[in-house]
């Protein structure tokens, strides 16, 4: 009894959902790879049972038939989902949606659905309100709008990068007038601030680019590999700063700054090396190693008077004109 129990679960498992099917010779020799010998007309008294009792279906339309859960049939788990991992699912539905393919998206969706089941159900126990109605998630600066992009180049900026091919590309660079096509070798897709950029190399030549999928009008999948440059490792190319849209490498940052921006800083080190010291008048002095970007330098201006740049000399003396001229803007 407990073979045949294990049998039709692991049976259960395979079947996937619509519009996917499996035959029952696919699932016979599924269920052989794992273990479990039966014979077909055993399996097939299998299925018709189960029908009966779970939402599974045979596509009898054409040879070979094929089983598959309704597409809208509820998830069941075993052992049930618990509250940590519907948490997980809700925070990855809501922020994980725009980096994922629409295909893997909708595959998902029953699980996203059962998760909110599953929190809503342990407030509802409760009395208290829906516990996704709790807990917000926000991003620093204005809510600026994302930019729209085409659900076809999406698709195929994704696949290219899952098989390893080449990308066929139009693309239209800031400030040019018409687009331009080119042949990519994508090498990975980063999402910042809401927009998402393709890390690639065009032809055969090994510079790194970053191209955003937004400013991309068509985008095809082309059946070649994909040339990858020598030691290309995504990491260590954000490590570098170009994704802050870096102007030089590491630099010594000294800088002034005030007490309520030390606490921050304490609290979110700009780098592992950052050392702050109290001087006699109250402030601090911020020393610490950083990328040389300008992303450090909006990030600096962010906090305005509450921060001096003391060294390196040329940056310093780039805030100063900075200074001086938004103070004529001001005036």
């Amino acid at each position: 009894m407990s073979d045949t129990l294990m049998r039709q679960w692991q049976m259960l498992r395979l079947i996937p959902r619509q519009p996917s099917k499996i035959s029952t010779s696919e699932l016979k020799q599924r269920l052989a790879d794992e273990g479990f010998e039966t014979t077909p007309r055993t399996l097939q008294r299998d299925l018709v049972r189960m029908s009966s009792i779970y939402p599974l279906l045979c596509d009898d339309r054409d040879k070979p038939f094929g089983w598959s859960w309704n597409r809208d049939a509820n998830v069941h788990e075993v052992p049930g989902i618990d509250s940590d991992t519907a948490l997980a699912f809700y925070l990855a539905e809501k922020h994980l949606e725009p980096l994922l393919p629409r295909t893997t998206i909708k595959r998902l969706e029953h699980h996203f659905k059962r998760a909110e089941e599953v929190l809503d159900q342990a407030d509802a126990d409760k009395g208290n309100p829906a516990w996704r109605n709790k807990v917000r998630v926000l991003h620093r600066g204005p809510g600026l709008e994302n930019p729209s992009i085409d659900a076809n180049v999406q698709s195929a900026a994704y696949d290219g990068l899952l098989r390893n091919r080449k990308l066929d590309v139009v693309y239209l660079p800031r400030g040019a007038n018409k687009p331009k096509q080119y042949e990519l070798n994508p090498l990975g897709l980063v999402l910042k601030d809401g927009l998402f950029y393709l890390v690639c190399s065009m032809w055969d030549y090994p510079d790194i680019r970053l191209l955003t999928l937004h400013r991309m009008n068509k985008a095809t999948v082309m059946d070649i590999p994909c040339t990858v440059p020598d030691e290309f490792d995504l990491d260590a190319y954000i490590a570098s700063g170009e994704l802050d849209f870096a102007i030089g490498g590491e630099i010594k940052l000294k800088a002034r700054t005030s007490n309520q921006i030390a606490t921050h800083l304490e609290e979110r080190p700009l780098h592992k090396d950052q050392q702050l010291t109290a001087c006699d008048d109250g402030s601090y002095l911020l020393e610490s190693t950083a990328i040389d970007t300008n992303e450090l330098r909006w990030w600096l201006l962010g906090f305005g008077a509450n921060i001096e740049v003391l060294e390196p000399d040329y940056l310093r003396d780039e805030f100063r004109k900075i200074a001086d001229a938004m103070a004529n803007t001001y005036s």
